[in-house]
């Protein structure tokens, strides 16, 4: 079998090399999309809160450590039994989310939590008859169960990305146009560098290929081997949430991994259509 003019052999090796690029776009086309629709948004942060009993959980971790202060006060520990309930940690998570993603800052604003604070006090001291209240120690109290309150409900990577996360989240939508583009550009060199058509479809196709088995690999191996559920997290609402949203992210991909396998697919059955009418 006579070899293939040199020209012939660049050419080919050139297109494999778009080809491989094309996978590479493809595989970050795919995992910034994942990223704007699971990280980068706090819808899907505040689902996955839901769906893990993140709000009862984070209830009973804050109970605790309020019943802990309460003891060191004087507090009897039925004072505290009801006070914090989901719809507060709710709803102040909820605003704590919005303004994160906006760019205003990880806060959490426990006014309300303060007022309530206050006003069941105030039933406690006439209740129980408690003449002398140190007007210091009972603002101290107040405001050591809100610093309680903010520091449950904050979560630890927030504030140490902040900066990061912002700028990426910002910039993930021009990103994934910028990809998009060149992914057109590749695949319109490919269609017009060649005479045979079906050669484009199937340089197409390794790349979708590739895409498939890269994006697939990694999740699948974290899903089928547990590790995603070794990470140590002291709160076991953030562990709960953490797992939930990791094992999201995963089938994500996964789900990106497959929708490619079919276009494979789709690609090598029309490349096989093409090249016998082609003869090859």
């Amino acid at each position: 079998m006579a070899k293939k003019p040199f020209s012939s052999r660049v050419r080919n090796a050139v297109f494999i090399l778009l080809s491989f690029l094309l996978t590479l776009i493809l595989f970050m086309i795919s995992i910034c999309t994942v990223f704007e629709a699971t990280l980068f948004n706090s819808e899907f942060i505040f689902d996955n809160m839901n769906s893990s009993n993140y709000f009862i959980d984070k209830r009973d971790e804050i109970t605790t450590s309020l019943i802990d202060l309460g003891y060191a006060s004087g507090l009897d520990e039925k004072f505290f039994d009801g006070f914090v309930d989901e719809i507060m940690i709710s709803d102040d998570t909820r605003e704590y989310l919005d303004n994160y993603y906006s760019g205003k800052g990880a806060k959490i604003d426990a006014t309300e939590f303060k007022q309530s604070f206050n006003t069941k006090l105030d039933s406690y001291i006439e209740e129980n008859n408690i003449k002398n209240v140190n007007g210091n120690s009972r603002d101290k109290l107040v405001n050591k169960a809100a610093q309680i309150y903010r520091a449950s409900l904050e979560i630890p990577l927030f504030s140490r990305f902040s900066a990061y996360f912002l700028t990426a989240k910002n910039a993930m939508p021009f990103v994934i146009v910028a990809l998009l583009a060149l992914a057109v550009i590749i695949c319109l060199v490919l269609y017009f560098a060649n005479k045979w058509k079906h050669r484009t479809v199937k340089y197409i196709c390794y790349a979708t290929s590739g895409a498939f088995l890269a994006l697939g690999i990694i999740p699948a191996y974290l899903m089928l081997s547990g590790k995603i559920s070794h990470i140590n997290l002291d709160s076991r609402a953030l562990y709960n949430m953490f797992v939930q949203s990791a094992n999201s992210v995963c089938v994500a991909v996964l789900f990106i991994s497959l929708f490619l396998l079919l276009v494979s697919l789709g690609l090598y059955f029309l490349y096989r259509r093409m090249y016998k009418k082609v003869g090859g």
